[in-house]
């Protein structure tokens, strides 16, 4: 049996082998600079932090919107029955003010912002929203809307999605439950922090 081989080039030293141009060719990562930039991710998280709580602190302290910490996003959360009309896409009376105040904030940060929309379990079908999807969905690009039209953020920062009920806190047995599931989010990515 003859078996057919195939030579590699050999690899002086200085040179790199298939595969390894490209990898090699990067300069190696600064750690101080890696430091530095997560202080200033930190510092800029702290900072927004604590401009959210003293400028929204009367919604926070109502439950009318909920701050979430989660490490590398930050989670602004607005029950459903505070900020829309039921069953419908329409801010609610009163909560334009609320959200002209976290615009406010956002635009002075330069994280990417999602928008998502969650439901609970309850079907609707009505001449507007066919599903549960259609409603989250038009509830979020609400919210996008209203941030750069009426608010000022850069619609390149923004991204809208509808996750009807497909990502429920708690289980939906019960009205309290269901009240808990209806609402928006807002995250910004920590990671995009800078100072």
């Amino acid at each position: 049996m003859i078996m057919a081989t195939t030579a590699m080039p050999s690899v002086q030293p200085g040179q790199s082998g298939p595969g390894q141009g490209q990898s090699q060719a990067l300069a190696p990562s600064n750690p101080t600079a890696e430091i530095v930039q997560f202080d200033r991710r930190r510092k800029a998280k702290r900072s927004f932090l604590w401009q959210f709580k003293r400028s929204l602190e009367r919604e926070l302290s109502e439950s009318r919107i909920v701050l979430i910490d989660e490490g590398d996003r930050i989670i602004i959360r607005f029950p459903g029955a505070t900020s829309f009309i039921a069953g419908s896409a329409r801010l609610a009376e009163g909560f334009g003010p609320t959200l002209t105040r976290i615009a406010s904030i956002l635009r002075a940060t330069k994280g990417q912002i999602l928008v998502s929309g969650h439901t609970d379990s309850s079907p609707i079908s009505t001449a507007r929203f066919r599903s549960n999807w259609d409603l989250s969905s038009a509830r979020a690009v609400t919210v996008v809307h209203f941030l750069i039209e009426q608010a000022g953020v850069r619609s390149g920062r923004i991204t809208a999605q509808g996750f009807a009920a497909s990502r429920p806190l708690v289980k939906n047995d019960s009205p309290e439950n269901k009240a808990k599931n209806r609402r928006v989010e807002i995250s910004i990515e920590i990671s995009s922090f800078s100072g």
